[in-house]
């Protein structure tokens, strides 16, 4: 039992530093895969079988996933861009997405 708390407790720290990184949403497209993943090792592994129901799902996901992952590198050359103004003068600040509540509560104090 108690392994299987330290894995949990790992996993959920894991998941926690992702999110905080990254989005919520790379998380979600994350567990996604993941389901994609399952699917092929029960067909696979186990020899369940693969319906037409499954390879839809699959070409769902691997659709979903690719446009994503396609969203996310156009939006990542246009911050690049910006950052070599290029494309404009708004500038984006990685670091200032994140903010510590410490210090949000100085400055309500006015110190």
């Amino acid at each position: 039992m108690l392994s299987g708390g330290a894995l949990a407790f790992f996993m959920v720290s894991t998941e926690f530093v992702l999110v905080s990184v990254t989005s919520a949403v790379t998380v979600q497209i994350a567990a996604v895969v993941k389901e994609a993943v399952n699917i092929l090792v029960a067909v696979f592994y186990f020899h369940d079988e693969f319906t037409w129901l499954k390879g839809f799902g699959l070409f769902t996901i691997l659709v979903g996933v690719s446009l994503f992952n396609w969203y996310k590198y156009q939006k990542l050359q246009a911050g690049h861009a910006n950052e070599d103004g290029m494309l404009g003068s708004r500038e984006t600040n990685a670091s200032a997405k994140y903010v510590i509540l410490e210090e949000i509560d100085d400055l309500d104090e006015g110190t």
